[in-house]
């Protein structure tokens, strides 16, 4: 049962696995390239007496930014010229709004795919979002983060257990997971202390290993949590008995998670 509980908890989370893998290696190439400004005017008239938040509100609503809901009170400030001012921060990038008189300026800041997945991979049920797509993912994808310690816990009880097994396939995912559990172990704690700090307070030490860029050992578990994938993908397919629930599970995982992340770019 333990077996089946790790094949199943894979294929339903498979797309956010590939997702933790692929955001691991681009941490290798964070920060790099500066994105592009679009810069446009566009009519806005303020109500009489309209307090900032009210002004904040509409102004989402008239962007369609509601990915940016809900209007955090740091959103909102004021220039030197004392206008208002809104720096709306949300996973398709930023769009930094000034109040002008009958008119709104509006600076949009596009982030770059990799800027995007990233955001999805560390948003988890702790979130709380305005858009019902956003909040769908946090907690499809906090759901994914319990998995992964899951399937780390119950392949460490099928290495013990079966230590004879053999083949390609097997190999390839057995000496992969041994390679690669001691970061699983940190990354895996550490996404659930970040998402939930007040659970408790030691380990901190896991988080800035976490949030390390460039050369650290992201690149490292992403290459391994891919390769942990196709191998899984591969084992989980040549067993026949699991092949329609696994295949059930497999399709609804990733109808769920593809269609939210895409769904989320478009905007």
């Amino acid at each position: 049962m333990i077996a089946r509980i790790h094949i199943w908890a894979g294929l339903l989370t498979l797309a956010n696995l590939v997702l933790y893998g692929v955001v691991g290696i681009a941490a290798l190439f964070d920060g790099r390239g500066a994105a592009e400004k679009v810069v446009w005017e566009q009519a806005f008239e303020r109500g009489a007496g309209e307090s900032d938040r009210g002004t904040a509100e509409r102004v989402v609503q008239v962007l369609g930014l509601s990915l940016a809901t809900p209007v955090h009170d740091f959103a909102i400030g004021h220039d030197t010229a004392r206008r208002l001012v809104l720096d709306f921060y949300h996973a398709n990038g930023r769009h930094r709004v000034t109040v002008l008189g009958g008119r709104i300026r509006v600076e949009r800041t596009r982030a770059s795919l990799w800027k995007y997945l990233s955001t999805l991979h560390v948003t988890t049920a702790a979130f709380h979002s305005g858009d019902r797509r956003m909040q769908a993912w946090a907690w499809w994808n906090e759901f994914a983060m319990w998995c992964l310690l899951v399937m780390t816990a119950s392949g460490a009880w099928i290495w013990l257990s079966r230590r004879g097994a053999k083949g390609g396939w097997r190999r390839a995912h057995r000496y992969t997971a041994g390679a690669v559990v001691a970061l699983l172990v940190i990354y895996g704690v550490s996404a659930v202390h970040m998402a939930h700090r007040t659970w408790w307070k030691w380990g901190v030490w896991m988080d800035r290993v976490h949030r390390t860029r460039g050369v650290s050992f992201a690149p490292v578990l992403g290459v391994g949590l891919l390769v942990l994938a196709v191998s899984g993908v591969m084992l989980w397919w040549s067993v026949r008995r699991e092949r329609r629930v696994g295949a059930v599970l497999l399709a609804a995982g990733c109808t769920v998670a593809i269609g939210l992340a895409v769904w989320m770019r478009m905007g």
